[in-house]
């Protein structure tokens, strides 16, 4: 965050000419008034067509436009103006971000229109910030990314993946650029897949949304645009449907305070309000209100999720926004590279579509969710650390949480802004893998759990855990070994639990077929030449096996006479006899005993010692 007092001794753009008169003393210097004005980027459109929720802020001196191309061009002004605004590494130190994520991670950036600069942008963005750097890659590349990839990737691609681009329009581009650099910002390892609709018709938007959710890799999806006055999520299901795939999301409440705003309001989408972020002399938040500006309210149309349970019901059980909340206020807005005014340079923007793609971005950062958990299910869990905004309004209402900030939940700033610095690790998931299994009657099957804090990161070290399943078998209390019985059935639950926090998994427990085992007494013996050895062969019938086995002897001595009684074996028990010869080797001979019944087959082993 640079703020006035950082930058008050910067100069500012231009020299003033100083007169003078002959013989008198030269005239004071007038000082140059400086001033800024915020202006959104993408007009009004018509029905059925979505605006961007974008707000950029320029600067004048002397009522002429201030043209900041540099980042020093920028801080200078935004001194000069007493303006605050956050970097590219800055923001991250407000937020006490720390993590990086992994080029596996994508967030996905859907917007309206072509940036031809996109990617020129955002790397002289993060070169400026000092972030890693990126590559352009293929989609097919994109989704096979690794963990472990050297640098993360960007791919633009039109709304159903291909390569052929819509044209471009300016005030879409400085959309793009924006939710790019702010994405990176707070991931800035994560893959980025910019999709660009066709036009901001509802229509094609939600198009390139399901061609995110399809899109391998994908963690989360950000929409900084919406629809004024709501819109019927059975309409345009498509934000809905790639929620309850497991992916995060994300859709800006909007810039014109209090009011709905769609996808924002459909009922599984994360909607993002507003703030305005406060720093302290080391750059961390110092505080944090709600932006006058933020969209919130009801939805019209839309139903609220299971997860969004709001005390007092001021929704009348439809969808209320926002969820969360992150920065938006131009007056704090992010430091963005972009042509804007015909200028290429930095600029300051704000507005909803920053806290977007910051909330998105974090999303993916923590590594994605699931279809048994949600990423809206885990913004509403209990215990989930979100930094309460507690003051600031952008309008007037009734109820007036639906438009002032209070303790808990309230409209402009949903359950709150990103966790603060200070927040200590706590388990907050626990994660059981397989989540679904099946396993025979008398067969056994190790499960495994794995916990995760706050932020999405797995806890070091891991928890123990406490093992319990509902039926159907048991399971080792501490080692999550689990052993099915001898009825089939289920799906049961298995949990495993540490303190108040729980994960479960399901397994099933089917009918195993009939089987047999072999087993052979003594296992082994000695007998001289010429004589004979006698064994006794054990079948064991298992899962209602009764068929006839039939047997068979390998390894004995050359010439040796061999013999099973009975041969097929129907019983439990059958007596193997083996004579030797006067002239059999004198050794130890490794015996190996088959029997076959049907498609079965197993083996036991033995050894004869033949001596003098």
């Amino acid at each position: 965050m640079i703020t006035f007092g950082q930058r008050l001794a910067a100069v500012v753009a231009g020299s003033l000419l100083l007169l003078s008169v002959v013989g008198a003393a030269p005239a004071a210097a007038k000082a140059p008034s400086w001033s800024h004005r915020d202006a959104h980027v993408c007009g009004q459109p018509g029905a059925g067509k979505a605006h961007c929720t974008s707000v950029a802020r320029s600067f004048y001196v002397d009522g002429h436009p201030y043209q900041t191309r540099t980042k020093k061009a920028l801080a200078d002004a935004a001194a000069a103006a007493r303006v605050d605004y956050v970097t590219g590494t800055s923001i991250r130190t407000a937020y006490g971000l720390t993590a990086e994520g992994d080029p596996s991670l994508v967030v996905a950036i859907v917007d309206a229109y072509d940036d031809p600069s996109a990617f020129a942008n955002l790397t002289r963005f993060r070169t400026d910030s000092g972030l890693p750097a990126i590559q352009s890659c293929s989609l097919a590349t994109l989704t096979t990314l690794t963990s472990s990839a050297g640098s993360p990737c960007f791919t633009k691609t039109n709304q159903t993946g291909g390569t052929s681009l819509p044209s471009a329009d300016a005030g879409w581009s400085n959309e793009i650029d924006l939710d790019l650099q702010a994405a990176s910002a707070v991931c800035p390892m994560c893959s980025i897949l910019l999709l660009e609709a066709t036009s901001s018709s509802v229509a094609n938007l939600a198009t390139a949304v399901t061609t995110a959710s399809n899109t391998a890799h994908v963690r989360s999806i950000s929409n900084s645009y919406g629809v004024s006055g709501d819109y019927p999520g059975t309409i345009a299901p498509a934000y809905d449907n790639a929620a309850m795939k497991g992916i995060a999301v994300t859709a800006s409440a909007g810039d014109g305070g209090f009011g709905p705003l769609f996808p924002a309001s459909a009922t599984n989408v994360i909607g993002v309000g507003g703030t305005t972020l406060s720093v302290d002399a080391t750059g961390v938040r110092s505080s944090e209100a709600a932006w006058a500006g933020t969209g919130s309210g009801c939805s019209r149309y839309n139903s609220a999720p299971a997860w969004q349970s709001i005390s007092g019901n001021p929704c009348a059980g439809k969808k209320a926004i926002s969820d969360l909340s992150a920065d938006a206020d131009p007056n704090s807005g992010l430091g963005t590279y972009t042509t804007y005014s015909g200028v290429t340079g930095y600029w300051v923007f704000g507005g909803t579509s920053l806290s977007s793609p910051l909330i998105a971005a974090l999303y993916a950062l923590q590594g994605g969710y699931s279809v048994s958990n949600l990423a809206g299910q885990y913004a509403w869990a209990a215990g989930t650390p979100y930094s309460d905004v507690t003051s600031g309004a952008n309008g007037t209402c009734s109820p007036s949480v639906l438009c002032t900030a209070g303790v808990g939940w309230d409209g402009p700033t949903g359950r709150g802004s990103l966790a603060g610095p200070t927040a200590s690790p706590a388990l907050t998931t626990i994660g059981v893998s397989p989540a679904n299994a099946s396993v025979q009657t008398g067969g056994t099957k190790q499960f495994t759990a794995s916990g995760k804090d706050q932020f999405g990161q797995a806890m070091s070290p891991q928890p123990a855990f406490a093992w319990s399943v509902t039926g159907g078998g048991t399971i080792n209390a501490s080692s999550g070994l689990f052993t099915a019985g001898s009825t089939a059935g289920g799906p049961f639950t298995v949990t495993a639990s540490s303190g108040s926090v729980s994960g479960t998994a399901s397994v099933t427990v089917t009918s195993a077929p009939p089987d047999f085992s072999l087993s052979v007494s003594p296992p082994s013996q000695s007998v001289s030449r010429g004589a004979t050895a006698t064994y006794t062969v054990t079948i064991t019938p298992a899962f209602g096996f009764n068929g006839a086995v039939t047997l068979s002897l390998t390894g004995q001595p050359s010439g040796s006479t061999v013999t099973f009684s009975p041969n097929p074996a129907t019983g439990t028990s059958a007596s193997l006899t083996i004579k030797t010869r006067s002239t059999t080797s004198r050794q130890t001979y490794t015996l190996s005993i088959n029997g076959v019944s049907g498609s079965l087959s197993h083996s036991t082993s033995m050894s004869l010692k033949v001596t003098r």
